[in-house]
């Protein structure tokens, strides 16, 4: 479980979705889309937006920094 950076508590994930669909990051030509998730604090209600990172990208993130700091999760920080 991920932690609230403001007070600690739990976080709970959810993606976000409106009436014409889910929100997305716009990719680029060689990447698509990707679905944006929030992590929002069950108890403050603090709300961090994340872009999942895909396979490929990370392979090619991994070879680049192939000695560097090890990896720090699955997502990517799209905002907050």
């Amino acid at each position: 479980m991920i932690t609230c950076p403001k007070c600690t508590n739990d976080t709970q994930t959810s993606s976000l979705v409106t009436a014409q669909g889910e929100v997305m990051l716009a990719g680029t030509i060689a990447t698509g889309p990707r679905p944006i998730l929030a992590q929002v604090c069950t108890a403050c209600g603090y709300v961090e937006l994340y872009a999942p990172i895909q396979f490929a990208q990370r392979q090619k993130a991994h070879a680049s920094t192939e000695n560097v700091a090890p990896d720090e999760g699955d997502l990517a920080l799209a905002g907050a």
